[in-house]
């Protein structure tokens, strides 16, 4: 949406600068580009920070957080067909 807008801006201010049809239609379309980038980069990092927040829990329950969440398995111990391809 911020992108669209933003087109419509720099195609005002094209007609203004008294610009030909060719220049006012390639900034618009640079400038929409360009704010498109920017606003989706910002909301990646905010949804990458959301994720290390924790989930919403009803009123009254408690997160609990075991020591040993993860278990490490040797490769040797996994059955055929399992793990990476590496």
């Amino acid at each position: 949406m911020a992108g669209i807008v933003a087109m419509g801006v720099a195609a005002a201010l094209g007609i203004l600068m008294d610009l030909n049809n060719t220049a006012v239609f390639t900034s618009s379309c640079v400038v929409y580009v360009a704010v498109s980038l920017c606003v989706q980069s910002r909301l990646t990092k905010f949804r990458t920070q959301l994720q290390g927040l924790p989930k919403h829990l009803p009123d009254g329950v408690t997160l609990e957080r075991t020591g040993d969440r993860t278990t490490e398995h040797p490769a040797e111990h996994l059955r055929s067909g399992e793990g990476n391809a590496a």
